[in-house]
């Protein structure tokens, strides 16, 4: 899952844009996300946009006396790499610096439903899908995993097929939208990786998922 930490630092000077630094890395601070879009969303309806080089690195200008929200780019599409956090730029600040530390190798397909019980797609779920092949035909290299996952209702063999035939159905719409077969293989976890307490309605929503992993 995405995990994230922020760092923000200002330097004062009577401005009317502050030049920022962006710097944004994995979790563990050892691998530098490259070549990233990373937006500055202000609540007066500003944004402000660039991409980070070789060392996860990014400069733009953003204009003073605003809060930001800030969004990168993933393998499906662009997300809230500030996990709802926001941070006001003072109306003096000539220059600052941000530091994000985010995982982006694996994402829940948020959005992805279907039939109950069955492996059959519904509707709602494309949205999600048309943009994470958005995303693998942007970054069209990489590989990924689709994993399927279940609550416990109905047994460990009718789950582990289930969880199979669901990811199957997101790797066969992916395929026909044009991404190559060798890049997308396929795995059914049915109940034996919850993320929360099956014992609860709440809990048993939250394990039925279906989740994309970078895996090259």
């Amino acid at each position: 899952m995405n995990k994230f930490m922020l760092f923000l630092a200002f330097c004062v000077s009577a401005a009317f844009s502050a030049e920022l630094t962006i710097v944004a890395m994995d979790y563990n601070q050892q691998n530098p996300q490259r070549y990233k879009s990373i937006v500055l969303r202000g609540k007066k309806g500003t944004a402000f946009e660039a991409t980070t080089n070789g060392n996860g690195i990014a400069r733009l200008s953003v204009s003073n006396g605003d809060t930001y929200t800030i969004w990168c780019d993933g393998i499906t599409g662009e997300f809230d790499c500030g996990f709802g956090n926001s941070w006001p730029v003072p109306h003096d600040a000539g220059s600052g610096e941000i530091h994000i530390y985010y995982d982006d190798d694996r994402f829940e397909l948020k959005g992805v439903n279907f039939a109950t019980g069955k492996s059959e797609l519904l509707s709602s779920s494309f949205k999600i899908l048309e943009a994470t092949v958005k995303g693998l035909q942007k970054y069209d290299s990489v590989r990924v995993e689709i994993s399927g996952h279940t609550d416990n209702v109905g047994g460990l063999e009718y789950n582990d097929k289930l969880s199979q035939a669901r990811a199957d159905a997101v790797r066969n719409y992916l395929i026909k939208k044009g991404i190559a077969e060798n890049r997308i293989t396929t795995v059914g976890y049915g109940y034996s990786r919850p993320r929360a307490d099956n014992k609860t309605e709440k809990g048993k929503a939250q394990n039925r998922r279906i989740e994309i992993m970078i895996i090259q």
